[in-house]
Order: structure tokens, then C-alpha cells, then sequence
């Protein structure tokens, strides 16, 4: 089961070598990310062995481990009998790796526990250019939050919507650029308070980061563009020339790069996501796509067989310089000189992964409530540019109480 994706289209065009090679029958179902994480729980909940293996991520993983949906992986890791020579598990970029682990303790970190997923690619969230509007304007690439905007008022009145950024009611259209400017203002989705995990999006850094969100749509956006702008729209105004700028996940906008792909194909330029301090680096948010194994599977060797061929340095490789996998999960792969080549056509891109990836990491506090509680966020935010509280606190404020609810209903706590 896969979510429609570039790193799944990549999996179903080499789907036909994996059966010849290993006999093994694939059928795959491909559901709209919007729709699938829904999908994949009622499959998942079912509880009769399929699927075997899904596309999942940090995300997935905090809803499907605690109920024991998931295989855990390391005792295959661990076992060199079950290894295709050259698979090489220490390969594995340790940020996406990290991502993808979780001890299944309400508000711990990601990167410790058990690992319940094995990579294919990573994203990162980061600002994406068009020169040619740029340069008919004369303009420079934003670093701040406050450059930003001035991007934006200049180009505004131009007649010029100046940023794309995802706007729906789901969840992830908090997972890019939202929290990353959250975290990056120094606030935090959860804290601990007497062993129980409560909600901090009305602290006084959140509504701050929030308030700054608000300007964002509005100042750099027309009316139209914001009231239902799920990513894959927000990149298409990119790719169509627009919207002068693109905040969200890179592979995003790399897509709209591609040669024919769109009409703006070749003019996309690549910079780090807008600093809120100058002086301190960008926190960006990393997500990691991976391969998941289901608990009730009935054909476990030929699932993991299956994880192992496309997660293995051949398959990453050929899919990073021929299928659109933008940051692989390989460090053989991102040191490969034709790798090194073929990023360096898009311009800015190298530069910004190296500047971005020190400090990326998933910014969300892992918690099993996560779809419940991030889509009435969702939600939340958008009443919120609509006007539809007295100010930001006060829809905050309301937030946090429907938030430390759902928790409390489902019992989240350390």
C-alpha cells in the first residue's frame, strides 16, 4: 500500500524487476496522501495480514506502532540470515533512520526505541524561488521572516501573489513550512507536566509563531489562493509562474523543476527556509518516507525481501538519478558523484541541504493522538486567517483546551 507519491512512483517502475528477480507477485494499491492515512488504518486495523508492506513515515508510525499494527524491524536488522548480501544497514542516513525509530512513550523523542521502518528518501522544509520574476524585479533571495514580507509588499504591488503555502483542514498542512516557523520562533507543540503530556500551542512563542503565519497568508497571497491550497496546488502555482515563491517540503518544489514538467521548469531556485533570528540557524523540519511492515502479515520473508530490495543502495541510486528521489536515504548514495552532479543542476539545492540538514530533525512531539490532535490544529489555523476569533490568543487558547481533551479521551500520558 503507498501513498501517490514521487518515491512510490519510483517503487512501481522497477516493481516488475523485483517479481523476475525473486518470484515473488506484487499487487499495490496507490492512495492520495489527503486519503490515505484513513485508508491505511482501516487496513491496517483489520487485522488480516494485508497489506504486508506500506509507506509510512514518523507520522504513521506514532499512530500504528502503540497498537501493535507494526512489525518491529530490528530483529531482522540483527539477523545476518535474513540480509541480502550488500544491503549494509549502517548506510542508512542516521537522521532518517532516527526519524523512523520510536520507544512508544507518549512525548519522547523519535530516534530512540525500536525502528519501524527503513528509509527511501528524506524531506526537507526550505524556500523555493522563481529568478525570473525575481529578476525582472530586481530582487534578492529572503534569509528572514521580515524579508519575506518585504518580497511579498514589493511584489503585491506588482499585481504578484508573492508565497504559495499549503492551507487545508489535514494535518499535513502543518507538516513543512508551519512547523518549521513554529519551531524556529522557540515554541513547542507539547511539554510534560506532572507525567502527563499537555499542549503549549498558546504559549507565548506560539502565538507569536502564529501571528507571523496569519501575516504570512495574508500579506504574501490573494484571497483565492488561501482557502483551500493543499501542496500539491501550492506547488502547482509555483510551477505555473503564479506565485513568485514556494515554502514547503523541497521535493515540492524540485518537482516543478523538472525539464517539461512545468512552464517554470528551469527558473526554480532553491534557498534555506526564512530565519526568524539572523543570528541563530534554521531548525527544518525532516521527513522521512519509508517502508513499514504490518504485525498480522502472512508473507513476512517475502515482505522484508521486498523492504530490502527498495531500500538497498542499487534501488536508491538509480531512483535519486532517474525517478525523482530528491535527498536519498543512502550516505553512499548522497556522497556518489553522479548524484553530487545531478543535484547540482537545480540551483541552490546542494547549498541548502548541506545548510539545512544539520539541524533538521522531526520537529512534532511523537504522541499517539497525533492525526486527532494536529488536524484540529489544522483547523484551528484556518478559522484563524479567516478572522474567526477576536485575535490569535483567544483561537489558541481554545486550541489548547481541544487538544489536552483529546489526550485526556484517549488517554495519552507517560
Amino acid at each position: 500500500m503507498l501513498s501517490q507519491h514521487p518515491y512510490s512512483a519510483a517503487v512501481v517502475q522497477q516493481l516488475r524487476q523485483f517479481e523476475s528477480m525473486t518470484g515473488i507477485k506484487v499487487n499495490y494499491i496507490i492512495t492520495p496522501e489527503d486519503y490515505y492515512v484513513d485508508k491505511l488504518d482501516l487496513a491496517l486495523n483489520d487485522r488480516r495480514g494485508s497489506p504486508d508492506v506500506f509507506m509510512t513515515g514518523s507520522h504513521y508510525i506514532w499512530e500504528h506502532a502503540p497498537k501493535r499494527l507494526m512489525q518491529p524491524l530490528d530483529e531482522f536488522l540483527a539477523d545476518p540470515a535474513t540480509l541480502v548480501p550488500d544491503y549494509d544497514p549502517q548506510d542508512f542516513a542516521p537522521k532518517a533512520v532516527d526519524s523512523l525509530k520510536w520507544n512508544l512513550l507518549d512525548g519522547d523523542p523519535a530516534g530512540t526505541g525500536s525502528l519501524w521502518a527503513v528509509p527511501i528518501g528524506f524531506e526537507l522544509s526550505s524556500l523555493a524561488y522563481n529568478k525570473r520574476i525575481f529578476g525582472q524585479y530586481g530582487l534578492e533571495a529572503p534569509h528572514t521572516l521580515n524579508d519575506l514580507l518585504n518580497r511579498c509588499e514589493t511584489l503585491r504591488g506588482n499585481g504578484i501573489d508573492g508565497l504559495s503555502l499549503r492551507i487545508s483542514e489535514k494535518w499535513n498542512s502543518l507538516s513543512s513550512s508551519f512547523i518549521t516557523m513554529f519551531a524556529n520562533f522557540g515554541a513547542n507543540d507539547f511539554v510534560m507536566e506532572n507525567g502527563r503530556l499537555r499542549s503549549a500551542v498558546n504559549s507565548d512563542k506560539a502565538v507569536e509563531a502564529t501571528e507571523m503565519w496569519v501575516k504570512l497568508v495574508h500579506s504574501c497571497s490573494s484571497v483565492s489562493s488561501w482557502r483551500q491550497n493543499p501542496w500539491n496546488e501550492a506547488s502547482a502555482d509555483l510551477g505555473a509562474g503564479k506565485v513568485a515563491m514556494l515554502f514547503d517540503a523541497d521535493i515540492n518544489a524540485y518537482m516543478q523543476n523538472v525539464e517539461g514538467y512545468s512552464k517554470e521548469s528551469g527558473n526554480i531556485v532553491f534557498t534555506p527556509a526564512p530565519l526568524v533570528n539572523p543570528n541563530v540557524k534554521v531548525a527544518s523540519n525532516l521527513w522521512a518516507w519509508g517502508l513499514g511492515m504490518n504485525n498480522a502479515s502472512n508473507h513476512k520473508e517475502a515482505s522484508w525481501l521486498f523492504m530490502q530490495y527498495f531500500t538497498s543502495k542499487d534501488f536508491i541510486r538509480w531512483a535519486a538519478l532517474n525517478a525523482n528521489l530528491v535527498h536519498p536515504a543512502r550516505r553512499s548514495v548522497m556522497a556518489d558523484k553522479d548524484y553530487v552532479r545531478h543535484i547540482r543542476k537545480v540551483e541552490g539545492l546542494e547549498q541548502t541541504l548541506n545548510e539545512q540538514l544539520e539541524n533538521a530533525r522531526t520537529l512534532f512531539t511523537p504522541h499517539a493522538s497525533f492525526f486527532d490532535t494536529t488536524n484540529e490544529w489544522a483547523s484551528a489555523l484556518k478559522k484563524m486567517v479567516n478572522g474567526e476569533y477576536a485575535d490569535t490568543r483567544q483561537g489558541l487558547d481554545e486550541l489548547k483546551r481541544k487538544i489536552d481533551n483529546l489526550l485526556d479521551e484517549a488517554g495519552t500520558s507517560q
